[in-house]
């Protein structure tokens, strides 16, 4: 009797044997998803040990996760960068204190506040400058930055410059940002492999979940990465960048990365409804990063400045907006509105100048808004600044 259960348990391994042979063989034949997009990826670690020398325009921090470098000078695809003793995006250094006669603002944000993708003549914080006689805007923005970097940038460094009014900047996308804490969990190929601290709730207030970052150097290491980083992190999938023992099959990485991409939501929704899931009510990210402006206003208030969001709609809204479509961001707009904190959402003068013209030459090649863009921005806000901060500015 156990030869024949041993004998029918062999025939049954031999027969999953020849089927798991068989879908490998297929599979590699086939290959329905490219060698190269399986997991696990790999991100630019090339970027850390650049990161490590000193050799880029971004500079690690171990309390923000990263700033622009100090007094530096980068060109990068015709487009000259340049930072002051401050490390912000100037091409002048200013004083702690606020020159007679001038009323100072400070920009705080990612990308879209540094203005990439332009020079710094053609960004929309020179250009308010220009349109708003008496004014200085000093550009604390930096590429990639959550809007709790941009706090935190505000606390340590921003309010030793005692602006009257602070323009926070927020990119719609940057709710996918306050849930994060390592770039590449949530974009692989992002150039920017490097971690930040994020806020986690509790309850009704926020907590702060330092960086735990020490040295570049740590992040060329994709197990420390994975074990340290991805539990706070809502992007993180186990196994994104480090092997298993199983790997060597193609059948097993295949079903690795079909599990990932299930659980990313990919080929399930286009890139707008994946905006608006983001900001759906009573969920993680709305609530942190609701939160995190709110808490930064108050903030702001308690310093005797005067608060101002400035969203930050990119090339895709603008077009939604413009074709007839609702803003996926609107809850967060509600809730500042419901704060009464003054709120400046540049899309729409975007999306105006947009019909008045019947182009779309408002942003550049990359996604930033274009020097024509900027210049857009620019009037919007010197038309709305002036009555928002006057109880501050004067």
């Amino acid at each position: 009797m156990n030869h024949r259960r041993l004998a029918r348990a062999g025939v049954l391994l031999a027969g999953l044997a020849v089927a798991f042979l068989v879908a490998e063989f297929g599979l590699r034949v086939a290959q329905p998803i490219r060698p190269g997009d399986l997991l696990p990826f790999s991100y630019r670690v090339g970027e850390v040990h650049r990161l490590e020398a000193g050799d880029t325009y971004i500079r690690f921090d171990a309390h923000l996760g990263w700033t622009p470098a100090p007094a530096t000078v980068r060109r990068d695809d015709g487009i000259v960068y340049q930072t002051n003793g401050a490390a912000l995006r100037a091409e002048r250094e200013y004083a702690l204190e606020t020159p007679p006669g001038v009323r100072r603002l400070a920009a705080l944000g990612d990308s879209f506040t540094h203005c990439d993708e332009v020079a710094y003549s053609d960004c929309w914080a020179a250009g308010l400058e220009r349109a708003w006689s008496g004014t200085e805007v000093l550009n604390f923005g930096a590429p990639g930055y959550g809007h709790d970097q941009a706090w935190l940038r505000y606390e340590r460094e921003g309010r030793g410059y005692r602006p009257c009014a602070v323009l926070m900047g927020y990119m719609v996308d940057s709710i996918s940002r306050a849930i994060s804490r390592f770039r590449p969990f949530q974009s692989p190929d992002v150039g920017l492999p490097l971690s930040k601290p994020r806020y986690l709730l509790e309850g009704e207030e926020l907590r702060l979940l330092p960086n735990p970052v020490t040295t570049p150097a740590q992040l060329a290491d994709p197990g420390w990465v994975e074990a340290t980083l991805g539990p706070d992190d809502h992007w993180y999938f186990p196994g994104m960048f480090v092997a298993n023992p199983f790997d060597a099959s193609y059948v097993v990485r295949v079903a690795r990365t079909a599990a990932y991409r299930r659980a990313k939501g990919q080929g399930t929704t286009d890139a707008r409804s994946q905006l608006a899931q983001l900001y759906q009510l009573d969920q993680e990210p709305l609530l942190v990063a609701g939160r995190i402006l709110v808490h930064f206003a108050r903030e702001v208030r308690r310093d005797g400045a005067t608060p101002v969001v400035v969203v930050f709609g990119r090339e895709r809204e603008v077009a939604t907006i413009r074709e007839g479509g609702g803003k996926p961001y609107a809850p967060i707009l509600d809730w500042l509105a419901r704060e009464g904190i003054a709120t400046i959402d540049v899309t729409d003068a975007l999306v105006r100048e947009a019909r008045r013209t019947g182009e779309d030459a408002l942003t550049a090649r990359n996604g930033h808004y274009s020097r024509r863009g900027n210049a857009v921005v620019a009037a919007a806000l010197a038309r709305e600044l002036p009555r928002l901060t006057a109880p501050t500015c004067g």
